[in-house]
């Protein structure tokens, strides 16, 4: 059923078949409800104080029918199409048609908000329901994701989203789709806008660069002429060589084991592609003196996402791992290799490979204590004498620029896995040069696969269909966007939120965090009955230390900083390849630059258009920025509380409760890691963990085949849990507080309970659907529960929804006894 239709049926229940259907047409033909008559003077109907949707403390003055009737049709424009969710649709051409599809709008309209009204006038004089364009877009917004037809006791995922999953499949070029990437899109279009804008008098440096970057990846013919050309002028370099591409051009591309050191191809590669390989080296605030910056140590990714891809034979993970080998062969001969030598080489890079992914500690074995292990370099050089390790740190770490970086045997390090090292030393040691050379080279050439013509690009996307379910290319503007948001993400940030951000928007999170800070507090001292005492202080303290950086970091709006940043990269509009080249350099010297400062604890350094919230544990800050705040997850203050409450006051109780989830908990109100915990608070917590792994567990997600993995997922888990009980808590405090404990109005139309339209809330920002490969990477490889179950566990466990839903014991979503609750 089409969206509109669907929202038509359900604003009209009582009308006439065929009044539905002319109504849904007119939704159809055109974009705007324009004004149903002249605006005339309301009589008896005074605005409310705050705005829409917040009223006044006290017992409010009703509207009489007939003043809210005609409020809503004298509001000019109103573009109820795209407040519905749809994307909207271009009228028809011809002005006797769009008259006529505008008057069945608006009488469909008129007759839609009599019905209401009558339902309303037979309501009890208690209630109060809010018909501001606002309060109808939110309504709209709600009922075309809503499901009816399911038992929101028996699976309220399906119940709050199976109206907007069944509207929006998955397009062919993502693996996934949800609320999540829909918000995503709607910033990427607007950064789109910005990019292509003509320059502007006065335009900053750095915002120019920017522009010059998309357009060079926009420069689809001169990427076609280069084609491979720039990839291939990287691997004539000593330290670049592939081995199995030289054996098919020989010369300046053919490599020899005699002149090869993997030190350096390793150093370089970080330092020129910042790419690491086999050796994962990085600055970032010690643990244990969250102060100041260390050089890590720790374990490299691998080619294919998940490690269960080269460690188990199911019949996923065998055609991802053929898919792999399919791609590398195919790679090296478009590039000079020879066929047979490249299945042979490629082959044993593979085999390398899966060597390497039976040596990584797993994700659930990688704890902060156990990966915290401080060594010097020489004793580092003692323990593990088979590699140069003062000699590569140097040489990634030192600058002739910046002799506070000069390294020496004394220098300190943490050794985040040094088991994975001890085992990769004797795997390098028993794997002939040339396999590793192949193996080292075909990882940064992949990760530049997408930089190249069309016949890469294609040739990824079969290798794509397999592993991740995606059948087209990403539309090129789309991906030049993404592109140039991660590079040079404080210059695209400033133009959007230049452009985008309401300053107003810091004020209500202001009171959003405030309130949902005194709820974890209040839960903490009045409910929580196994945390001693003074350890219970603590966490109070930790909780008040916590820092809130909302929209963007102030330095982004200094025009001196952004520009002196971005001074050392010169683009090319002709250069795509060159560009990214030079970008990567600039992260990877960037990255290294902060060693020897000192930790600027109350910064912060998000991209402002990321569509996403964190909470860092070295900082003890939760992060939201400008990206996120926006419908559906933050609702403006016109808009009913319980709607932003339920969505991004959720989010925010969730980065809070990170902080004590089964990581976070382990670091200080200062971020050090330091045992602050009792030892029985410890126990008592490990306890009620237990609890949750195994619910979560027992969850079994028909789109992968596999059950939850509740070990995985525990500190997302904890922290969902924790963030719909803090904010339902703040939610209700603000409705006594601002509200002398009068509900707000309703929503006209969709017959829910201002509680329940927060656990709503909640629920559609986690609407998403799936391809079986991308679901099973998710299991596999992911710190989140699936979607379905991180509203389905946090709300079976919440005697607040199962209230608001008159959920009984027997059912789904009531746990009852079972229910598992940390914070």
């Amino acid at each position: 059923m089409n969206r509109h239709v669907h929202v038509c049926r359900r604003l009209h229940p009582r009308a006439a078949k065929h009044s539905r259907e002319n109504c849904c047409r007119g939704f159809e033909g055109a974009r705007r409800i324009r004004a149903c008559s002249p605006p005339q003077p309301l009589i008896n109907a005074p605005r409310e104080e705050g705005g829409a949707g917040e009223g006044r403390t006290g017992p409010a003055r009703r509207r009489t029918a007939a003043a809210q009737t005609h409020r809503l049709c004298a509001a000019p424009q109103f573009h109820l199409l795209e407040h519905l969710g749809g994307a909207g649709v271009k009228p028809e051409r011809g002005s006797g048609r769009l008259f006529k599809i505008s008057l069945a709008m608006c009488a469909c309209l008129c007759f839609a908000l009599l019905l209401a009204l009558i339902l309303v006038s037979q309501r009890s004089s208690q209630q109060q329901f809010c018909l501001t364009p606002e309060c109808i877009e939110a309504a709209g917004s709600i009922l075309s994701k809503v499901d009816r037809s399911v038992d929101p006791c028996t699976d309220f995922y399906s119940f709050a989203c199976g109206g907007w999953l069944k509207e929006n499949a998955i397009p062919e070029d993502s693996s996934s789709y949800g609320i999540y990437p829909w918000l995503r899109q709607q910033v990427d279009i607007r950064i789109k806008d910005l990019l292509e804008a003509p320059p502007a008098a006065g335009e900053l440096e750095a915002v120019t660069k920017a522009k010059i970057l998309y357009r060079s990846c926009m420069n689809e013919s001169r990427l076609e002429e280069v084609d491979s050309k720039p990839m291939l002028r990287t691997l004539r370099k000593a330290e670049f060589r592939w081995p199995v591409v030289g054996d098919g051009l020989g010369g300046e591309y053919q490599w020899s084991e005699s002149r090869w050191s993997l030190l350096n191809t390793l150093a370089e590669m970080r330092n020129q592609h910042s790419k690491s390989v086999l050796i994962r080296l990085y600055i970032s605030p010690d643990d244990k003196n969250s102060s100041h910056y260390i050089i890590k140590l720790d374990q490299a990714s691998l080619s294919l996402p998940s490690r269960e891809d080269y460690i188990t034979n199911t019949s996923s993970a065998q055609a991802n791992r053929a898919a792999l080998l399919s791609l590398m062969v195919d790679v090296a001969v478009m590039l000079g290799a020879p066929k047979a030598a490249a299945q042979v080489q490629m082959e044993k890079a593979l085999a390398f490979e899966t060597k390497l992914a039976h040596m990584l500690i797993p994700h659930e074995n990688r704890t902060s204590e156990n990966m915290y292990n401080r060594f010097s370099l020489s004793r580092l050089q003692r323990s593990l004498p088979q590699f140069d390790w003062i000699g590569f740190v140097k040489a990634v770490v030192e600058s002739k620029d910046d002799p506070d970086r000069d390294v020496s045997p004394s220098e300190p390090v943490i050794v985040r896995a040094p088991l994975y090292f001890r085992e990769l030393m004797k795997l390098i040691n028993t794997t002939e040069p040339r396999t590793i050379a192949n193996y080292v080279q075909w990882r940064t050439v992949f990760s530049r696969i997408t930089t190249l013509s069309r016949r890469f690009l294609y040739r990824y996307l079969d290798y794509a269909r397999v592993t991740s379910g995606t059948t087209s290319l990403t539309p090129r503007w789309d991906k030049c966007v993404n592109y140039v948001e991660n590079a040079l993400g404080y210059a695209t940030g400033r133009l959007f939120v230049n452009s985008y951000f309401q300053e107003d928007k810091k004020q209500m999170m202001e009171e959003l965090i405030e309130g949902i800070r005194w709820a974890f507090i209040d839960m903490l001292q009045k409910e929580n009955e196994w945390m001693d005492g003074p350890t219970k202080k603590k966490a109070v303290e930790k909780a008040h230390a916590v820092m809130a950086k909302v929209g963007y970091p102030e330095f982004i709006l200094n025009d001196t900083y952004l520009n002196e940043d971005l001074k050392e990269l010169d683009f090319s509009e002709k250069d795509y390849y060159g560009n990214v080249m030079q970008t990567l350099k600039f992260f990877a010297q960037a990255d290294i630059s902060w060693l020897r400062r000192s930790v600027p604890r109350t910064e912060w350094f998000t991209n402002p258009t990321t569509v996403n919230a964190f909470y860092s544990s070295s900082t003890n800050q939760i992060r939201f920025p400008a990206g996120e705040l926006q419908k559906p997850f933050f609702w403006g203050k016109e808009y009913p509380r319980s709607l932003s409450y339920g969505a991004i006051g959720v989010i925010v109780g969730h980065e809070l409760t990170h902080g004590f989830d089964n990581n976070g908990r382990k670091y200080d109100k200062n971020g050090n890691l330091d045992q602050w915990w009792s030892n029985s608070s410890v126990t008592a917590f490990t306890d009620k963990t237990q609890c949750m792994i195994d619910q979560y567990n027992n969850y079994h997600w028909e789109e992968a085949g596999l059950n939850v993995r509740g070990k995985r997922t525990l500190a997302e888990n904890i922290a969902d849990n924790g963030g719909i009980r803090e904010a339902f808590r703040a939610y209700r405090r603000w409705v006594q507080e601002n509200r002398g404990g009068v509900e707000e109005p309703l929503l006209p139309g969709v017959d829910f309970s201002n509680n329940q339209l927060f656990f709503l809330s909640y629920a559609h920002v986690r609407c998403n659907s799936y391809r079986p490969e991308a679901a099973r990477e998710q299991i596999q490889n992911g710190a989140h529960s699936p979607p379905k179950y991180r509203v389905i566990g946090a709300m079976s466990n919440y005697q607040e929804f199962q209230k608001a839903f008159a959920c009984p014991p027997s059912s789904v979503m009531n746990r009852g006894a079972q229910s598992c609750r940390v914070w």
